[in-house]
């Protein structure tokens, strides 16, 4: 049974008293943060009381829209604190309240034809010089999709679909290791240029684009510190394209992805240089969906070829040749419970620098790929990645109802090439001298929807055990485990 919607407005006065407690310790308290504060717990206590049998609060029935027009959005809240920080120079402890406010809307002009425009605000507080905050984190005031939408049926079949995007749109492929609609970060990717989707039927898939990566801005430190609005761009200098098949019931009843991606990247001058990537990245992947009772497993292996440069510095115009690769692999067994438990053993390999004296370069390029799945939150933490990594473990999940889910995880982390920075870490030992294994990482997650479909609360933390890479490598700063916490809440309308 729900909480009455006084019970509830009494626990959100709570959190967000807490929340200005915190704002006036730091002396960063903002007007329009308070404002959004009280706004915030307004809307929580009008959705809470217009919670009924008829399921939840959505913003289309408030405003009673016509059938042609949609509205919907998402506004999430988190804490999150970061001890024993692990990257150098920066404080030893950090911390941010961030906040994402998402807010779409389609126009239905005709049958199969629309236009689709989403907005995305997302800012940080209790961020300071020494802060790790990024533009992973901050993008103030963006448009983040605006496309004309157009589905087609019966093109080159019969009982055939494809659906064309034109403009600025985001995208989800396949396992979302390479190219994904970031979900845990607080900002997310997007791209402008054409996607095309074809269906056959249930069985077959083919999706290709050709796009203009879009790059979030500002990226200088002021910027990012002050939630400063400055719209993002996409730049003909940076090309991202490809095609990615899918064929359901392919091999032993396994689904079967295959896909080929291309980016191109030249420098700007006097605007941004850049590492001057020429990737090619053909993959494949297989995947057994998980059912209770039965073993199930995932495999993805990723090659990738081409050129880049060492460094993004205007005098290095020397071009190495990309020989990189990625490998994952997942088998899983859902035990038959009134939890629904998963036992999952996971591997994943990306490699790294061999060497920084030769013409080669054969560090593994993620793309566009959220490492949140794998290796743990990112934001200001964000310690584990698809770079120069062996990494192996253990995830339990659980899910006894429609409301609460979660899992905790064990990693053991190895350095593939001991002379190559580690993961995401910026740890290196350019002499090899300081061993491969860099340590473990512990992690849980946990959500509940207090309100089905309408709030979701998250709580999760995750640790790094350091040894001997991290604890003797001669740039760590020596300042323990790191530490990460946070909580978070997101109300959907």
């Amino acid at each position: 049974m729900l909480h009455t919607g006084k019970s509830w407005s009494q626990s959100f006065d709570c959190l967000f008293t807490h929340m200005n407690k915190l704002y006036r310790k730091h002396h960063r308290v903002n007007g329009c943060i308070k404002l959004l504060s009280v706004l915030l717990l307004s809307l929580l206590s009008s959705l809470v009381l217009a919670q009924s049998d008829d399921g939840p609060w959505r913003a289309d029935q408030a405003l009673d829209t016509p059938d042609w027009f949609s509205i919907s959005g998402e506004q999430r809240t988190r804490y999150s604190h970061l001890s024993n920080q692990f990257r150098r120079v920066l404080d030893n402890n950090d911390q941010a309240i961030s906040l994402r406010t998402l807010l779409r809307m389609d126009v239905r002009l005709d049958q199969g034809v629309k236009l689709v425009t989403e907005l995305q605000d997302s800012r940080a507080y209790l961020t300071d010089q020494n802060s790790a905050a990024s533009t992973i984190v901050v993008n103030a005031a963006e448009l983040l999709q605006a496309h004309m939408a157009l589905g087609m049926q019966d093109v080159f079949r019969d009982g055939d679909r494809l659906d064309l995007n034109m403009g600025r749109f985001t995208m989800d492929l396949g396992g979302r290791r390479l190219v994904a609609r970031n979900r845990f970060r607080n900002t997310i990717q997007n791209y402008t240029g054409l996607y095309a989707d074809w269906r056959s039927g249930e069985q077959s898939r083919l999706r290709t684009f050709f796009t203009l990566p879009v790059s979030r801005l500002p990226f200088d430190r002021d910027g990012i510190l002050n939630n400063k609005v400055k719209f993002d761009e996409e730049d003909s200098d940076l090309l991202f394209w490809g095609a990615f098949f899918e064929r359901q019931q392919a091999l032993f009843g396994a689904t079967l992805e295959v896909y080929f991606f291309g980016l191109n990247e030249s420098d700007d001058p006097g605007d941004q240089e850049t590492r001057n990537r020429q990737l090619s990245t053909p993959g494949f992947r297989l995947l057994q969906t998980p059912r209770t009772g039965r073993w199930d497993y995932e495999f993805e292996n990723v090659l990738q070829l081409g050129e880049r440069r060492a460094s993004i510095l205007p005098r290095d115009t020397e071009d190495l040749d990309v020989f990189a690769h990625f490998h994952h692999a997942a088998i899983g067994y859902s035990f038959k419970s009134d939890w629904n438990w998963r036992l999952t053993a996971e591997l994943d390999y990306a490699s790294g620098e061999e060497s920084t004296s030769d013409d080669d370069a054969n560090r593994f390029d993620s793309l566009f790929g959220p490492r949140r799945t794998e290796f743990g939150p990112t934001g200001i933490y964000g310690i584990l990645g698809r770079e120069n990594i062996i990494s192996s473990g253990l995830r339990l999940r659980f899910k006894p109802d429609s409301r609460l889910d979660g899992y905790i995880s064990w990693r053991a982390n190895w350095l593939d090439e001991k002379t190559d920075f580690f993961a995401r870490s910026g740890v290196r030992d350019p002499l090899g001298q300081s061993g491969s294994f860099a340590g473990h990482q512990i992690e849980f997650r946990t959500r509940y929807w207090v309100i089905p479909d309408q709030i979701r609360y998250e709580v999760g933390a995750a640790v790094f055990l350091e040894r001997r890479f991290l604890r003797t490598a001669p740039n760590v700063n020596e300042n323990g485990n790191p530490l990460f916490v946070y909580t978070d809440i997101s109300f959907f309308f």
